[in-house]
């Protein structure tokens, strides 16, 4: 059997989706056992919690976006990796899946210009890090929703409620989307390439909902 560590970094996640992210963990494995493939699970290894001091403000067209830089992110993911296998001397794990609800982007600092990912893959000493961003995977409607139900203040009973009932619509389109970006990384890092049929591997073009207008308009794949 395989493994593939799973941690999400739970700043500013909300409880809702965070109990759709474990959701997805689930059914990702699901799916990875009823697919046939070589032994392959996902194991869940705690989250990942960084300082606030690690955010930084990029200035876009559509202006400012507050993100963790890919190097930190990469840092954190890796040091989580090695203690795991560290820990578990025999495990047969190399490589860990990350989400995070921020966008991915990196940043030249002599330069000032950055690119940005809805996945990104690397390699450290034989260590595969996956980072995949949920934030493209979320739509407007979705984001106004939780705003309102994670802020009573800002609300009425007859605006929650109807947050509610438009949420419970739009979670479910999340996970499925956000356990397709899974596999997709997960994919990658066995060798798989992009297809143009109605599989995981088809470009995120093809798999991004709505609500990913303006900074993500030109989104790559990092490998």
């Amino acid at each position: 059997m395989e493994y593939i560590g799973f941690t999400y970094v739970s700043n500013f996640v909300s409880k809702r989706v965070e109990e759709v992210l474990f959701e997805a963990y689930n059914d990702a494995n699901r799916l990875l056992e009823e697919w046939e493939l070589p032994p392959l699970r996902l194991v869940y290894l705690d989250k990942l919690i960084l300082e606030p001091g690690y955010l930084i403000t990029l200035e876009t067209p559509e202006g400012k976006v507050r993100l963790f830089p890919l190097d930190v992110l990469v840092d954190f993911m890796d040091y989580r990796l090695k203690v795991e296998i560290e820990k578990n001397d025999g495990l047969n794990m190399n490589k860990i899946l990350g989400i995070t609800s921020f966008p991915l982007a990196s940043r030249d600092k002599y330069f000032g210009f950055y690119e940005k990912f809805l996945g990104f893959q690397t390699e450290r000493l034989g260590r595969r890090i996956m980072l995949l961003s949920m934030r493209p995977f979320e739509s407007d409607s979705m984001r106004m929703t939780l705003k309102i139900l994670d802020n009573p203040p800002l609300a009425d009973d007859d605006l929650k409620s109807l947050a509610v009932r438009v949420l419970s619509k739009e979670l479910p389109a999340f996970k499925r989307r956000l356990i397709k970006g899974m596999l997709h990384e997960i994919g990658h890092s066995f060798g798989l390439e992009h297809c143009s049929n109605d599989c995981v591997m088809n470009p995120p073009q093809r798999r991004l909902g709505s609500g990913t207008q303006g900074f993500w308009d030109t989104v790559t794949h990092a490998t």
